[in-house]
């Protein structure tokens, strides 16, 4: 049974480290235990649903926690696909992170910074070494972006100056660093996800619409390989 887990405390939002200290296993089916936040010193409740036990007593499963931390999650097949490089994948895996570590600012600081990596992948080179204004329209020339998307992109571009320079009554708050992050998911799925799942859609239906090869009854078989050897006798 696991003795401790890195976590983000429901309550303060801190990634901790929780010790967990279970009482004598009972149904080795679900078990629950309760943590104090070293940083709040509040108290969350964990459960451990158990799947299988192996002949070792090794037991795997799945690990709740409440309440709900509600943290938020990398953006679905963002790990998977290989159309971002790892260096870009790092950046907004850390963002996301920051983002769940209430930092606000930096939240809006590293979205602009996947956003340049995002135009940096797409962009001609000879783009790539200009301001970020500059990289968006030449983003915009290389890619069928419709208008929607490119008030998005520079939605972030603009959140993110907030976020790097200093100005007491422009610093980011929870509602922008969300939003942004949320822009930064819809930015990414739209040009790096959504084309696989709608290649992987089409390749699926062509399978689909492929005519199924006929099967002959079984009587047919053997009325054709009666003419069959008639004529070879002939």
């Amino acid at each position: 049974m696991p003795t401790s887990i890195d976590t983000i405390c429901p309550h303060c939002r801190r990634q901790v480290n929780l010790s967990l200290p279970w009482d004598n296993p009972k149904t080795y089916v679900v078990e629950h235990c309760s943590a104090h936040c070293p940083a709040c010193q509040k108290k969350a409740t964990l459960l451990l649903l158990t799947d299988t036990t192996t002949t070792t007593g090794v037991r795997s499963g799945s690990l709740f926690i409440t309440p709900d931390n509600d943290v938020r999650q990398p953006l679905a097949g963002l790990a998977e696909t290989n159309k971002i490089e790892d260096g870009l994948k790092r950046a907004y895996f850390s963002t996301i992170t920051v983002l769940n570590a209430q930092e606000w600012t930096a939240t809006a600081i590293l979205c602009k910074r996947v956003l340049e990596g995002i135009t940096k992948s797409i962009v001609a080179e000879e783009h790539k070494s200009k301001n970020l204004s500059v990289q968006i329209r030449a983003l915009l020339t290389q890619l069928d972006l419709t208008k929607p998307i490119s008030t998005l992109a520079d939605a972030i571009r603009k959140g993110g100056n907030i976020g790097a320079h200093f100005e007491l009554e422009k610093e980011p708050n929870q509602e922008i660093a969300t939003l942004m992050v949320d822009l930064l998911d819809d930015l990414i799925e739209y040009i790096f996800i959504l084309p696989g799942r709608i290649q992987q859609l089409h390749d699926r239906m062509e399978k689909l619409s492929e005519p199924k090869p006929s099967v002959l009854p079984p009587h047919a078989g053997v009325s054709l390989n009666g003419a069959a050897k008639s004529a070879k006798t002939q």
